[in-house]
């Protein structure tokens, strides 16, 4: 009986799952205390222009659920050239608001972690940054990854945003014109308790391709990129997953998790009007036959509305909470036009 219970289950997912098509998330939201100096901040040290400051559609109250009284200021920010991989800056006034992963540490469950940046540069966009306060959950460290050799440097700054800044040595990066100091966000990771239910989910209720997994410990004691104390890094295993609709790494989203390493979990912190990365948005072509495969596998549907969204046009959207909580959002073009 479980098999064949678990065989209509899967079938239905297969099945809905034609009936539309998803696309890695085309931008990551920013909810920030200052606007201003965030936008001045990222197109200072991150090389990106503003895309666009048209007003917040005030639909937007309603998708995320605030007061009327709640005042709203955005600014689109992108890497010169691109038209994918977006930040988008909010900032929200006249609500009560925490910071969503403030004072964590790595293995801190809840939200949304880091974006992931590709750089030219790590020494010297390190040493900028240092220079203005950010800091690191440790130095950049250099590895082998597959046919890959990098270094990774995970830096938060302003309202509890991280970045993990990557730049790669081998083989020569092709496909990246525009990269110049910071690229467009090309992935996303999350944090979480149970990785099983997250990959159950991205991968068998949205349909999400497995781009690379990985389980294990590190096979000596000593700096890694995520922060753990060095004598403890051959002993804590951890679980990556990188996902996307085609099986890209580009609007990916990455899932981890520490096995053995117990700290704070902030997931009830991870949505509007808390600062942060807020959520991801992904684009997908036929919202309505989402909704209705979201409802049938007991996805918790938030809000829906439609609004004004630059530079996309008109959208249909509906924002989610996954098995770990995290807050994001679906969204159809309707109508190009920007009204």
């Amino acid at each position: 009986m479980r098999i064949l219970i678990a065989f209509f289950f899967v079938f239905s997912w297969v099945s809905h799952a034609q009936d539309f098509t998803l696309k890695g998330f085309t931008e990551a939201v920013f909810i920030v205390s200052d606007i201003n100096k965030s936008s001045q901040f990222y197109q200072d040290y991150a090389g990106w222009e503003v895309r666009s400051k048209v007003q917040v559609s005030p639909e937007l109250r309603q998708l995320w659920q605030l007061p009327q009284q709640a005042k709203l200021q955005q600014v689109l920010l992108a890497n010169k050239g691109e038209n994918r991989g977006y930040v988008r800056l909010i900032q929200i006034d006249n609500v009560p608001q925490q910071v969503i992963r403030a004072n964590t540490q790595s293995w801190d469950v809840g939200g949304i972690f880091d974006v992931n940046v590709r750089v030219a540069d790590m020494a010297s966009k390190r040493k900028q940054l240092q220079d203005v306060g950010w800091r690191g959950t440790n130095d950049p460290v250099s590895f082998t990854f597959g046919p890959y050799e990098v270094s990774e440097w995970i830096t938060s700054g302003f309202d509890g945003v991280s970045f993990a800044l990557i730049q790669r040595h081998k083989p020569v990066l092709e496909g990246w014109p525009n990269l110049k100091h910071f690229s467009r966000v090309f992935n996303s990771t999350q944090v979480v308790k149970d990785i099983d239910s997250s990959l159950a989910f991205y991968r068998d209720v949205l349909g999400f391709k497995v781009y690379l997994q990985h389980k294990g410990a590190s096979k000596e004691a000593g700096p890694n990129v995520l922060g753990l104390p060095f004598n403890l890094t051959t002993k804590i295993p951890r679980s990556v997953y990188i996902l996307h609709p085609q099986k890209r790494n580009e609007g990916s989203i990455e899932l981890l998790q520490f096995h053995g390493a117990q700290g704070k979990n902030v997931s009830e912190l991870a949505s509007p009007p808390n600062l942060g990365i807020v959520t991801l948005r992904f684009p997908v072509d036929n919202l309505a036959a989402l909704r209705a495969h979201l409802i049938e596998n007991k996805v918790e549907i938030v809000s829906q509305t439609s609004l004004t969204l630059a530079p996309y046009g008109q959208v249909d959207i509906l924002a989610i909470r996954t098995p770990d909580r995290t807050w994001i959002e679906f969204y159809q073009v309707v109508d190009t036009i920007i009204k």
